[in-house]
């Protein structure tokens, strides 16, 4: 409430509610950093560095136990992320991914 109040993060809080007994952090964290690695190799323009950089974030909150953050992050990242994942199999980051995309 007020003049200055934000709620384009309550979104990413509802999402997470409703997965977070599907998402498992710890696990997931691992397969956003094989992710990053394999979006490093494969980033050719200004977009996919950007979307690398999701990704990194996403790890951190990942770690952190952030799950809207994570998914925040995850969204932001879009859909070149999600084709990185799903070509090299990281099933988790793919479900998260297509949960924050929704």
């Amino acid at each position: 409430m007020g003049p200055n109040a934000n709620a384009s993060d309550m979104r990413f809080q509802q999402i997470w509610q409703q997965s977070a007994a599907d998402i498992n952090l710890a696990p997931l964290s691992g397969e956003l950093a094989t992710l990053r690695k394999a979006m490093r190799e494969e980033a050719v323009e200004p977009a996919h560095d950007r979307a690398l950089v999701e990704i990194g974030k996403a790890e951190e909150a990942a770690i952190d136990g952030d799950g809207p953050k994570v998914l925040k992050h995850l969204r932001t990242a879009g859909k070149w992320a999600l084709d990185v994942a799903t070509k090299i199999g990281m099933t988790l980051a793919v479900e998260a991914i297509q949960k924050a995309l929704v």
